[in-house]
């Protein structure tokens, strides 16, 4: 109880199981313990039940990233985050996800410099569809002037920090969001690199497409945002819209979940991302006056607002 009290093992990883009638607990403030390294676990009445799979659970995403964190005051609500980091994350099933970050990047790239990093570690696209096919090359190379494609870069190396402090604008395609409960007990490296982007990022836009299933994916995500860190900002978009009837009762069903000021329907061009591709271009580089090309722009004006 003394070394708990006073915490005198440095360095050392806190996890704090308690219950309120444990004799001397009331001489610990633990409610002021608020850094990354505790976490703290009272059970009984009011907390966690005293079931052994349960507090197992609980003590695996504390020894971990805990995006789901039981201390109110987590780490991933309360480190600090990087102003002009956005990630694009979605549904599966190809929403467009890169096609998104690509051109917000490169509408971005048009006044400051900016990075886009291909973090999707199941399906990375970027290199290739800008038309990087020489993997000794694809690591890090320049798109344009202002716009370079890194697809190596973690949220945690000196390159990272070195354009934070060059005060680049940086997108990061992070491919399918995960289950929440499962990125935080997932001991392989590419869990443990999607929730350090978590960590950080000021902002976030999810991509849903004109399905069935990917507005299925998104109901899931906004019952389950509660679980990310409340002081991660959110944009959602509806991608790949038509005019249907089935598409337009679809955009009802995005808006009816998505708050209007916080949501936006991209409609699909077929031409020009068709030129876009064959070009291996974003699309203001083949069709600069299009209405996509408008929506693009639209769509950094809003995510740069919802930043301020």
């Amino acid at each position: 109880m003394a070394a708990l009290k006073n915490r005198v093992l440095d360095g050392a990883r806190w996890i704090v199981i308690f219950a309120k009638d444990l004799p001397g607990i009331n001489a610990i403030e633990l409610g002021k313990w608020n850094d990354s390294e505790t976490s703290i676990i009272e059970l009984g009445v009011g907390g966690v039940p005293l079931d052994l799979n349960s507090l197992n659970e609980l003590i695996a995403r504390s020894l971990r990233n805990p995006l789901l964190h039981s201390n109110s005051a987590a780490p991933f609500n309360t480190s600090p985050r990087y102003r002009s980091l956005v990630g694009v994350i979605g549904s599966a099933g190809a929403p467009g996800r890169t096609s998104i970050a690509m051109n917000l990047a490169a509408e971005s790239s048009q006044k400051h410099e900016t990075a886009i990093v291909d973090a999707d570690n199941v399906a990375p696209a970027m290199a290739l569809l800008l038309g990087q096919s020489d993997e000794k090359l694809r690591n890090e190379f320049k798109v344009s002037a202002k716009l370079s494609l890194y697809t190596d870069l973690s949220a945690t190396n000196e390159k990272f920090q070195a354009l934070i402090d060059l005060n680049s604008k940086i997108y990061v395609d992070l491919g399918v969001m995960p289950k929440i409960s499962d990125a935080i007990i997932d001991r392989r490296k590419s869990a443990q690199e999607f929730a350090h982007w978590f960590e950080k990022l000021s902002a976030i836009i999810y991509v849903a497409n004109s399905e069935e299933y990917s507005i299925r994916a998104l109901e899931r995500f906004i019952d389950n945002r509660a679980d990310l860190p409340k002081n991660i900002k959110d944009f959602y978009i509806l991608n790949k819209s038509g005019t249907s009837r089935r598409h337009k009762a679809i955009e009802r069903r995005f808006f009816g979940l998505v708050p209007l000021d916080l949501g936006m329907v991209i409609p699909y061009d077929y031409s020009s991302f068709d030129r876009a591709q064959t070009n291996c271009s974003p699309i203001h580089g083949v069709a600069p006056r299009s209405a996509i090309r408008k929506s693009f722009v639209e769509l950094l004006a809003r995510i740069e607002n919802l930043e301020a």
